[in-house]
């Protein structure tokens, strides 16, 4: 037996180093929008307190997925070596990223609707605002959806699910709020999908 000695590194480390860099790069997304959630918004936000009891719920609500997510990510998930490029993830990406672009402009756009001092509700105009009543709601479920095909793991398909699921009907009745409140609110507006619902 004749054993070949290589000056190339170690094939098996470098596909370790691979996969390493596959896990972080499909885990920045979710720890992007978590930190511009806790740090950021929270920071530009302004209007009334939050009660407690939905705080803590959030609280618990984003430990618990957190958790889910990076633990099945790091000790259940085997994504090959060329899994940064598959089309997957690239889609996946690319879903994430608009969606948290339109979630922040909408939410821009909502807290420039009052003046200093306003308590007023306001229609929001501009942005995916002329296609749905709930712009930011419709970004933030592209960026989930976006972020479930990148990683293509359970734990990501159901946190796109619990999402569609919690803020899909939040944004019907915000959308049936203002058809109620508003006469001249734009009747080609959909609740939170652009021409469908």
């Amino acid at each position: 037996n004749t054993v070949y000695i290589s000056a190339e590194k170690n094939p098996i480390k470098q596909d370790d180093n691979i996969k390493q860099k596959t896990y972080l790069i499909s885990r920045f997304p979710h720890t992007l929008w978590c930190s511009c959630r806790t740090f950021v918004f929270s920071l530009l936000t302004k209007g009334r307190p939050s009660p407690l009891h939905i705080v803590v719920s959030a609280v618990v609500f984003c430990s618990v997925n957190g958790f889910l997510q990076g633990h099945h990510m790091l000790h259940c998930t085997q994504y090959h070596s060329g899994w940064h490029r598959d089309t997957r993830f690239i889609t996946g990406l690319l879903m994430f990223f608009t969606g948290m672009a339109i979630n922040i402009h909408s939410d821009y756009i909502l807290r420039n609707l009052r003046k200093p001092g306003e308590v007023s509700y306001k229609i929001p105009r501009g942005g995916m605002f002329e296609l749905v009543s709930g712009a930011n709601f419709f970004g933030e479920i592209v960026e989930w959806c976006g972020y479930a095909v990148a990683c293509w793991s359970f734990p990501a398909f159901s946190f796109a699910l619990f999402t569609i699921c919690s803020i899909g009907p939040r944004a019907y009745h915000h959308h049936r709020y203002y058809l109620e409140k508003f006469k001249d609110y734009p009747k080609s507006r959909k609740a939170v999908i652009p021409f469908l619902l």
